[in-house]
């Protein structure tokens, strides 16, 4: 009984730092025009910010990371990275310049890119062979999550 509530707790727990994860993009995505217009971004800088600098961060991080969560404590290396991500997402907030902005975006990817890797292998560890594909898709259900919480923010900039 225990082991099935703190397989829950698990779940929910990676199911909402996924959300939080891909909220980041749905909330700058939204923001994208203000923030033009607050730091005087051209169109080339704003995809830049969105696209190829935090992509390129986000993917080739992913897999040092990976193989750190196959060797490490994968609770902690989910904890350093979201305490990594969620300090960069707040300091988006004080950028005052393009390249500032560009530094903290990739700050961000390198945290976001820590959650998915150890999160999938705590998974297969906790969970059952049969148990895995619901617990899977329970813990992806943050990427639609966040779009409900993502939007949010485009209401509150309203």
């Amino acid at each position: 009984m225990k082991e099935a509530v703190y397989k829950n707790y698990l779940l929910i727990i990676l199911l909402v730092i996924q959300a939080f994860n891909y909220v980041d993009r749905q909330a700058l995505g939204l923001l994208l025009q203000d923030i033009k217009i607050d730091l005087h971004l051209s169109d080339i800088e704003l995809g830049s910010l969105t696209g190829i600098a935090f992509a390129l961060f986000y993917s080739v991080m992913g897999i040092p990371i990976a193989r750190w969560a196959d060797r490490g404590n994968r609770v902690t290396i989910i904890s350093i990275t979201v305490a990594l991500w969620s300090v960069m997402v707040a300091l988006c907030g004080i950028a005052s310049s393009f390249m500032q902005l560009l530094l903290i975006r990739i700050g961000v990817a390198v945290g976001e890119a820590g959650c998915i890797p150890p999160a999938n292998s705590l998974i297969a560890d906790y969970f059952a062979r049969a148990e895995r594909p619901r617990a899977f898709a329970i813990y992806m259900l943050g990427g639609p999550m966040s779009v409900v919480i993502g939007f949010f923010s485009g209401w509150l900039a309203e």
